[in-house]
């Protein structure tokens, strides 16, 4: 599928990436984001640039469809995966912080009730 500078900027908005960041994930320079996003930027580039673009966004979760781009819905398992090792994140917290006192109000604000 060929796609367009305005859905390779609409992509990076919707997943929130800067330019810099989308060049590090597709290997091309910022600049050649940037040629790739101005109005006739994908007639520029060569067709392998624009392809490892899209298939960066693709990775970072934009799917292309027909003259525009959504955000791909993550597979079941991968939302399971996630809550198991969100709750195996919390329950380690947990247990660093059992024992530990607890801080108070004083501990984090000066008199003034600025930010220690």
């Amino acid at each position: 599928m060929l796609i367009s500078p305005e859905q390779i900027r609409a992509a990076r908005a919707l997943l929130r990436l800067e330019q810099d960041e989308l060049a590090r994930q597709a290997g091309v320079s910022v600049v050649t984001i940037r040629r790739v996003e101005a109005a006739d930027g994908v007639s520029r580039v060569a067709p392998a640039t624009v392809d490892g673009v899209r298939r960066a966004l693709e990775a970072a979760g934009a799917e292309f469809i027909d003259r525009g781009v959504r955000r791909r819905q993550p597979a079941r398992h991968d939302v399971d995966a996630l809550l198991r090792d969100l709750q195996a994140i919390s329950r380690e917290s947990a247990a660093r912080l059992a024992g530990q006192t607890p801080l108070s109000d004083d501990d984090l604000y000066d008199e003034s009730g600025l930010p220690v």
